[in-house]
């Protein structure tokens, strides 16, 4: 099955309805897991900082209904990186000063199991060319 890593992005403006980002996120979750688009994969590190955000700005409650819900998902799936993963990001982090630690870590995991595809609204992650970011709800695995 065709996968693609969501960014945190993508995944707190889903959650949280006062994020500006909101209208846009909301058809790439709800693309995901109605299979219209790719299944989602996301890294431990874009969930703590997706959960972190919600408790802070819907409460902890919001934030647990929707670690429940991406856990219940089957076309969601929570990954974390291997240790030359994680060697990988560090160097990744050095190297390109705009990123975020997560970011890196993104980049490494995109880089190591040859996923080419990001929903996310930064546009830092252009700087690296393996990295495809989408930021509307299309599946690049069915061209129009």
């Amino acid at each position: 099955m065709p996968r693609a890593l969501v960014d945190t992005t993508v995944l707190f403006a889903g959650a949280y309805r006062a994020d500006s980002a909101h209208d846009k996120a909301l058809p790439i979750l709800r693309g995901i897991d109605t299979a219209d688009l790719p299944e989602g994969v996301i890294l431990d590190y874009v969930l703590a900082e997706s959960l972190n955000g919600l408790t802070t700005h819907a409460g902890h409650d919001a934030a647990v209904d929707f670690l429940d819900r991406l856990e219940e998902n089957t076309r969601f799936h929570i990954d974390t990186l291997t240790a030359d993963e994680f060697a990988a990001a560090k160097a990744i982090f050095r190297q390109y000063e705009r990123f975020s630690f997560v970011d890196a870590c993104i980049v490494a995991y995109m880089q190591t199991e040859g996923l080419g595809y990001l929903y996310a609204f930064d546009g830092d992650f252009d700087a690296v060319a393996e990295v495809n970011r989408l930021d509307v709800a299309t599946n690049p695995y069915q061209p129009e």
